[in-house]
């Protein structure tokens, strides 16, 4: 084709047919561009929405699970507070040596608390934080599922104090077994609580035992250390519940905006 012949169709061509089918092509491909990201966008706030509304009913039941676990440490301590009551002045509990034997036995028992953190945990490893906006509330979640705070992992998730293991050592195999069968028993999934039980030995037998406990000093020692350690525990505990239940409100007045 030679230039004349180009410069003909260049001055016949229809310059503005062309430019509306641009135009046309143009904002065709920004419509659907559009509906994409409003496709995306609606995806994503229905994934955001059912993973706070999990989030929530997680808090919820650790809510509950707090109640039971506080309760479950505050008998424990009353148990400890009886033990040590007889270790330090050898009152005994009621006047019975078969409950006292039983307040230093119970006062061993523990019940770690774990956070329910299926759906912070699910969002996480997907990496879909950001479908919360709030960075602030994102931020506290991880801090709350984290158990953030001097020591509050060790405290409140891992309980293994050394009073446990000596106080076990000490009794009897035979008295050990009376206790898991008659005085304690679990209504659910790691759900504890203890039973009144009468003595299956004689007063005797029961005060020999105790006998025995007081003659090493350090389990009178280990008894005050984990009664503190529990009682620090409460107070951990008690905030988490309070945090949590805030948290569980920012979240479902998130889903409400």
């Amino acid at each position: 084709m030679n230039i004349s012949k180009l410069g003909t169709r260049l001055r016949t061509y229809d310059w503005t047919a062309a430019v509306i089918e641009l135009v046309i092509v143009v904002v065709g491909i920004l419509i659907a561009l559009e509906v994409s990201n409003w496709n995306q966008d609606r995806v994503d706030r229905a994934r955001a929405d059912s993973y706070q509304r999990r989030i929530r009913a997680d808090l919820m039941a650790d809510n509950r699970s707090v109640d039971t676990t506080l309760a479950f440490w505050n008998k424990v301590s009353g148990y400890g507070r009886a033990a040590i009551a007889h270790g330090e002045n050898g009152q005994l509990v009621d006047g019975s040596a078969w409950k006292t034997v039983l307040a230093y036995y119970q006062a061993s028992q523990t019940m770690p608390f774990v956070a329910s953190d299926d759906a912070f945990s699910e969002m996480r490893s997907a990496g879909d934080l950001g479908l919360i906006a709030d960075e602030r509330l994102r931020t506290q979640l991880e801090d709350y599922y984290s158990m953030s705070g001097v020591g509050a992992q060790s405290i409140i998730r891992q309980q293994d104090p050394a009073y446990r293991k000596q106080i076990r050592g000490l009794t009897p195999w035979p008295v050990q077994q009376y206790i898991w069968s008659h005085c304690f028993r679990e209504t659910a999934y790691a759900t504890q609580e203890f039973v009144d039980c009468p003595s299956p030995i004689s007063q005797q037998a029961a005060a020999t035992i105790l006998s025995s406990f007081r003659l090493d000093r350090s389990v009178l020692d280990n008894l005050r250390t984990w009664m503190s350690t529990l009682r620090v525990s409460e107070i951990v505990l008690d905030n988490n519940r309070r945090t949590g239940q805030r948290l569980a409100a920012q979240v479902d007045q998130g889903r409400r905006h």
